[in-house]
């Protein structure tokens, strides 16, 4: 068989298994992100058919206080997210690299937070965490003479509070994913840098963190993702308040559609904030394509 003839027959086999999936994404993401661009140049409620306005929408945009505001909030827990799930989860994947009987059963337990849906999760959180004495986190504070806190209603607190439930809930998904890559490593290469002198310290910091360079930013990229729009777990614990002080860009985005109902508007922020997200996850890409062990 010639080498066009069977290169074509392999293209035509490939496409035709390719097919659903290319229909099913066509369908679920590239038509409806299509429509949103569409509707992010139209004046649109819902109820009324969108009339389009061109770049107002955007220019809006540039001078909305409250999209500022979010956007900033928005970095601050995705930063917040970020690098402290990767911190702990590399503690807790060399304690669970360790050779103990307890190893398995405590990779269980770290994934379980993961595993559980993420309203359910929230709305435990809020039993926990209730305002006053009904709160089983104040019961045990006041039964020390520590008090009582408002803990999601309160805007010094509300902040914190939603970063460490992200923290609690998916630093299991970092720390098992670390754990991977660390059992991936060849063992001759970390010995052989303890032959050579090299402290525990070293061993970590030039030979195991930059063999884990691809993992980390496989971790920030899918993390990324996730967080920058996280939506139900706001929406659960605070409704982006107490004020705006959780009112996070996913958050933003809802009131702005739903309880506005200036979906060509929050069209315009959800384009905005994918071409940044789509654009973050590019650079990560480019960073470590064929860079580091593992990839």
């Amino acid at each position: 068989m010639p080498l066009l003839k069977y290169k074509k027959s392999h293209f035509f086999y490939a496409f035709i298994y390719l097919l659903p999936t290319i229909i099913l994404y066509s369908i679920f993401y590239y038509y409806p992100f299509a429509l949103n661009i569409y509707y992010s140049f139209t004046d649109w409620d819902f109820l009324h058919p969108a009339s389009f306005i061109g770049l107002k929408n955007y220019q809006r945009l540039i001078s909305d206080p409250l999209f500022f505001k979010s956007l900033i909030l928005t970095v601050i827990y995705v930063i917040s997210v970020l690098l402290g799930s990767i911190a702990i989860g590399l503690i807790q994947a060399f304690i669970i690299n360790r050779p103990t009987k307890l190893a398995a059963f405590t990779r269980v337990i770290m994934f379980i937070p993961y595993m559980i849906p993420d309203v359910a999760a929230a709305a435990i959180w809020l039993i926990i965490f209730a305002p006053g004495p009904s709160g089983y986190a104040n019961c045990i504070l006041s039964s020390l003479g520590l008090g009582n806190y408002s803990w999601f209603q309160d805007p010094n607190l509300a902040m914190p509070m939603l970063i460490f439930y992200s923290l609690w809930k998916y630093t299991g998904f970092s720390a098992l994913v670390l754990y991977s890559g660390i059992k991936a490593i060849p063992g001759e290469y970390i010995e052989a840098a303890r032959i050579d002198g090299a402290s525990e310290f070293k061993v970590f910091t030039r030979v195991i963190m930059p063999l884990l360079g691809p993992i980390i930013s496989f971790i920030i990229a899918t993390n990324l993702m996730s967080s920058w729009f996280v939506f139900s777990s706001v929406y659960t614990l605070t409704k982006g308040g107490p004020g705006t002080a959780t009112l996070l860009i996913g958050m933003y985005l809802y009131s702005t559609a739903f309880e506005s109902f200036k979906a060509g508007y929050a069209s315009t922020i959800a384009i905005i904030n994918t071409i940044f997200i789509i654009f973050i996850v590019i650079l990560q890409v480019k960073r470590v394509r064929g860079v580091g062990y593992g990839v």
